[in-house]
């Protein structure tokens, strides 16, 4: 700009006619493109600051009002054991620690020994059935999980270092295609263990090889034939608990040790996303407790049991409504089972 200034001076050349005047548009668009020299230059044409490191949120506690601290998904999983590939060892547990009576075996009702001793169940502490890898589902990616909502206090009991619902209500059970409810805990009635009275107290969501021994409440659980209301009986978890200053009973039941369980018992499964076993599948030999991870929560149509029994739950962390399956297929689960399964596990190897 300067060097034009000075090669032809301040002054404009001659036009054509210098007597029309420039008018007013044309000033203004002169003084515009002079603004341009100041508008249209990049103070900072390259950016060189780098992004803020993402730090890591932390982990989420909460306590009830047990004071007992109730962890998060991400903490959880952090913390446990890395899951037995071998499903059936757990079964080992029963057949290691579960002292059966030859005299329950013939049908009289003789006191379990391992219950008159208040031997504490070998499987707490230990660390209980774990959620192995599953293949991915229809929805897997297409929802976003976040921290799992737990157990609410007084519905839950501590076995196996796991949190297994209880029931110490009406407890019905999907069985041989048809609901089942289990009779009221005075049908089953008191029993006698080491000179203290127990009394049915809850039904337990749990496997057969962690309900046995004392719990850390005190409470002795027991693996019992249950009868149904209206006939029928099935195997089911039940927790006896003492309850301190009620007179004694009028009569106590003995608690009776269960057969053994099979020596090499199995529990393998195989999931489908559509009825009659098509669609995409999945197949599993260790429990289930939060299908959502894997993007099955709610997508399973149809299922084969190969090995076990299992039972399927309508919520995550085997809460909820249950369907109990024995070996075989199963291509229709019927409107109130199929695409509501958030759960699974086997409670018994076969």
């Amino acid at each position: 700009m300067l060097f034009l200034i000075w090669m032809f001076g301040t002054r404009h050349p001659p036009t054509a006619n210098d007597r029309i005047a420039l008018g007013r548009g044309r000033v203004i668009l002169g003084w515009i493109t002079l603004l341009f020299i100041f508008i249209g230059l990049t103070p900072t044409p390259i950016d060189e600051s780098k992004p803020a490191p993402q730090t890591r949120p932390p982990i989420r506690r909460s306590v009830d009002r047990d004071d007992r601290v109730v962890e998060d998904v991400a903490e959880r999983e952090a913390g446990e054991n890395a899951a037995d590939k071998n499903a059936c060892r757990q079964w080992s547990v029963l057949a290691k620690y579960d002292a059966v009576n030859p005299q329950a075996l013939k049908g009289n009702p003789t006191v379990n020994p391992q219950a008159l001793k208040g031997t504490v169940n070998p499987a707490l502490g230990k660390p209980g059935p774990q959620a192995g890898g599953l293949k991915n589902g229809p929805s897997f990616g297409k929802v976003a999980l976040g921290p799992a909502a737990g157990l609410r206090p007084g519905t839950f009991i501590k076995v196996g270092n796991k949190s297994w619902p209880i029931h110490k209500g009406p407890y019905k059970l999907w069985w041989a295609g048809g609901w089942k409810t289990f009779v009221p805990f005075g049908v089953i009635g008191a029993a006698l263990i080491g000179g203290a009275y127990y009394y049915p107290d809850a039904y337990v969501s749990v496997a057969r090889p962690y309900c046995s021994g004392v719990t850390p409440d005190g409470c002795q659980l027991n693996w019992q034939q249950v009868a149904f209301e209206g006939g029928g009986s099935e195997w089911q978890c039940v927790q006896y608990c003492q309850r301190p200053g009620q007179p004694p009973p009028p009569r106590a039941v003995a608690l009776v040790a269960a057969p053994p369980a099979p020596a090499n018992g199995r529990c393998e499964v195989e999931i489908f996303a559509q009825p009659k076993l098509t669609g995409v599948n999945a197949p599993s030999s260790v429990d289930q407790p939060r299908l959502a991870e894997a993007g099955w929560k709610n997508e399973i149509a149809s299922v084969q049991v190969k090995a076990g029994t299992w039972d399927f739950f309508s919520e995550d962390e085997f809460a909820g409504e249950s369907m109990r399956l024995p070996p075989g297929p199963y291509p229709e689960l019927g409107p109130q089972w199929t695409k509501r399964i958030g759960s699974f596990m086997c409670v018994q190897g076969g």
